[in-house]
């Protein structure tokens, strides 16, 4: 499969990121949901995407249906039931229409490798706001700073709300990221951020 990569060549055979300009409208928020497919559901597939706006409106929820047979709904953690696959879009249309709103966009997250794994996409590192990585969340939440807080802690300590009571839910977790992210805006440390790394991309290409 080919992956989509937010970059440009330049003339010495460099990858140089397009950017574009740092403001709210380019800037979204994704959270995906994973159900298991092969033997013991060990390999995880998408079944939930949503995506929203820097307003927190949403842009793209939808049920996606995985290639292969699912063998572990993971409902506890996923809130995927079978009913949900009924009407289910398949995986490579739902793909399609994901990346639509994914390309050209600042993307907010909470630990988004997994994510971009399962929809084979990689964006630009510039691109990745992730707030799992973020060490001024940390700070802000009196944390362990070499610690990688979950996304439900950041948010109760930071935000004062309280999220996945149960299963978990992709609009609201990206909407939490996305809180999560405007409170660390100004202050943001992407040296935090793995998507630099090269040895990350090593394995998607």
């Amino acid at each position: 499969m080919v992956t989509a990569v937010e970059a440009t060549s330049s003339k010495s055979g460099s990858r140089k990121p397009t950017l574009p300009p740092f403001q709210p409208s380019n800037i979204v928020a994704l959270d995906c949901e994973m159900v298991g497919c092969g033997p013991k559901g060990r390999r995880s597939a998408l079944a939930r995407c949503s995506i929203v706006n820097y307003d927190g409106e949403i842009l793209y929820d939808g049920y996606v249906k995985p290639i292969q047979p699912i063998t572990d709904y993971r409902y506890k953690w996923s809130g995927i039931k079978p009913k949900h696959m009924e009407t289910a879009t398949p995986m490579m249309e739902a793909r399609r229409l994901i990346l639509k709103h994914l390309k050209g966009k600042y993307i907010v997250g909470h630990d988004l490798k997994n994510d971009f794994e399962t929809l084979t996409f990689k964006p630009h590192p510039v691109l990745v706001k992730d707030t799992s990585k973020c060490i001024a969340l940390r700070h802000m939440a009196g944390l362990d700073a070499n610690k990688i807080p979950s996304l439900r802690v950041l948010t109760r300590l930071i935000q004062g709300d309280v999220i996945q009571t149960a299963s978990h839910c992709s609009v609201e977790d990206a909407r939490a990221a996305l809180a999560l992210f405007k409170a660390a805006e100004d202050k943001w440390d992407d040296q935090s951020n793995p998507y630099l790394n090269d040895s990350y991309w090593a394995h998607l290409t």
